[in-house]
């Protein structure tokens, strides 16, 4: 490989031979672009069966069954956006980034894309939003309308936009970017989409928080075909002539103290697999249960915030390597103004 495929540049890095991708039968070489500072993989392998997969047994798949959880828990909630916002801080930074709209719910016109099991479209309609979602699959599609309502459209996005040109204030992408092949193209027609100042709000894991020689600390290439950083999404912004800016995360990360374990993503360069090789989940995540006693303590030290925030900062004074998540964090939330 002689060039970064994002930005094209020639100051690509190679930063690991051989690294196992999502399958054990999967080896691939990892790079990084010291131009645009995306870290991706030597080739693109096509993931349709691994997604496959996923779909049919995400309770138990590792990184996904999260989903499965909030889908199957959200509708017995009474604020399910709040929900979400509490659970992860992709989703705290949408419903932020939303509250900053001068017009009111009702009156802004919403897309989510790759909306998968449907449960954000879900509470944001909850929440009085006018928002639709859109995706690929019809097996998903068939879910979610079957779970929650006829908030969704199965297609795909090229055939979509013909009868979609300027018509959305809002499009979201949550954890979809890093999946795309090409997503400059794939930016490129959402562009096309949005009404005049409109935006886009994309979330991806943030390669920014991590140092370089971290080789790799996401979902394992092919379900994730890159991980990008804020350098990454100011290339696409500029490539497609659009105003970027970056959702800071520090109101998030004051009630919900956390910290990046740069320990821990370095030793992933030596990650087993989720699949073997016959295509058989080698460590399933099998669903948690917590009594009451166990949920009461877990709510009340995950209210005591101070107390957790005082202990990183103490776990920092002796460990100085410890990075603590504020204005940025494992995620990043990009919004893309037209």
């Amino acid at each position: 490989m002689k060039n970064c495929p994002l930005c094209n540049s020639d100051k690509i890095k190679l930063q690991l031979e051989d690294f196992v991708g999502y399958q054990s039968e999967m080896k691939l070489d990892i790079y990084l672009c010291s131009s645009c500072e995306t870290t991706f993989p030597s080739e693109k392998i096509n993931a349709n069966k691994i997604y496959d997969f996923i779909y049919k047994n995400g309770d138990n798949v590792p990184g996904y069954n999260r989903y499965w959880s909030y889908s199957n828990r959200i509708k017995s909630q009474k604020k399910p956006l709040q929900f979400l916002t509490d659970s992860e801080e992709a989703y705290w930074s949408v419903a932020n980034e939303l509250s900053k709209q001068q017009q009111s719910n009702n009156q802004l016109k919403i897309l989510e894309i790759g909306c998968g099991l449907g449960y954000l479209t879900y509470a944001l309609n909850k929440e009085g939003y006018n928002a639709i979602g859109l995706d690929i699959s019809k097996e998903a599609i068939a879910n979610a309308k079957e779970k929650f309502g006829d908030y969704y459209v199965c297609a795909d996005l090229f055939e979509f936009v013909k009868e979609a040109k300027n018509s959305y204030d809002i499009i979201i992408l949550t954890e979809v970017i890093e999946h795309l092949e090409d997503p400059i193209k794939f930016i490129e027609t959402v562009k096309e989409m949005l009404a005049d100042n409109g935006k886009a709000i994309v979330t991806t894991p943030n390669r920014s928080i991590a140092p370089f020689d971290i080789v790799w600390d996401s979902e394992a290439p092919p379900v994730h075909h890159w991980w990008f950083g804020e350098k990454s999404m100011r290339f696409i912004a500029r490539t497609l002539d659009l105003n970027i800016s970056f959702v800071s995360f520090s109101n998030y990360y004051r009630k919900k103290p956390k910290t990046y374990n740069a320990e821990k993503a370095r030793r992933k360069k030596f990650r087993q697999p989720i699949l073997n090789a016959d295509w058989e989940l080698i460590n399933p995540k099998l669903p948690k249960k917590n009594g009451p006693v166990k949920l009461f303590f877990k709510n009340l030290y995950g209210n005591l915030y101070f107390l957790k925030s005082t202990y990183l900062q103490i776990k920092k004074s002796l460990k100085p390597s410890t990075i603590i998540c504020n204005e940025r964090g494992p995620i990043l939330c990009a919004v893309f103004e037209k």
